[in-house]
């Protein structure tokens, strides 16, 4: 009797890990290859962008990403994958105005944007966020993207959005954005359902601007 119950526990331990060993998914909700990928450079480090310049890359940047669980947004993964992107979107090379997690090859639903309407222009995070609510006024403009070198196209984009995201607290908000601040915010949100701006421009990526970013 006691063999049979040692059997049962053998086997229930295997089971555990033959998941854990398949699935591998994860520390913090990051995949084994996307906690490398974070861990393989210090806080102040970008890293690699993402761009559809390269054909692997481009079916990563098509794919839906995950959302992060409330417990994991100040672990020690999660707060080096923020300050990473960080690093990456201020970067001189390819200095921009918001990046989502999936262009730097992690599929988490995290975005930065920065904050026009705000005192000093900060760079924020936001975790898991969702637009709510699309105004009545459209207005189109000129886009680029750091997955999309050399190129621009005229996108249309709502003037007036509400957002749902979890803070940098895990606390969950609600907020209306305004203005450039708001398109940027679609931008980035975007690229975690897979959308790329030129699937909004007629013709799409073949009907893009050339763009000389010097």
């Amino acid at each position: 009797m006691k063999l049979v119950k040692r059997g049962k526990r053998i086997k229930v331990w295997l089971f555990l890990y033959t998941v854990l060993f398949v699935f591998g998914c994860s520390e913090d909700g990051l995949k084994r290859d996307e906690a490398r990928l974070v861990k393989s450079g210090k806080a102040t480090e970008k890293m690699r962008l993402f761009t559809i310049d390269d054909s692997s890359d481009s079916l990563f940047l098509r794919q839906p990403t995950r959302k992060i669980e409330k417990e994991s947004i100040n672990s020690k993964l999660i707060t080096l994958l923020r300050k990473r992107m960080l690093a990456t979107v201020t970067d001189v090379d390819n200095e921009g105005v918001g990046i989502a997690a999936p262009q730097v090859g992690v599929g988490v639903k995290l975005i930065l944007v920065q904050r026009f309407d705000k005192e000093g222009e900060p760079i924020e995070p936001y975790f898991n966020p969702e637009i709510k609510m699309y105004g009545d006024s459209v207005n189109a403009g000129f886009e680029g993207c750091l997955s999309v070198p050399r190129y621009r196209g005229s996108v249309s984009r709502s003037q007036n959005i509400e957002v749902s995201y979890l803070d940098s607290m895990g606390k969950k908000q609600r907020e209306e954005i305004n203005g450039f601040v708001a398109v940027i915010f679609q931008h980035e949100i975007d690229h975690l359902s897979g959308v790329m701006y030129f699937d909004h421009v007629f013709g799409g990526y073949d009907a893009l601007l050339p763009y000389n970013e010097e």
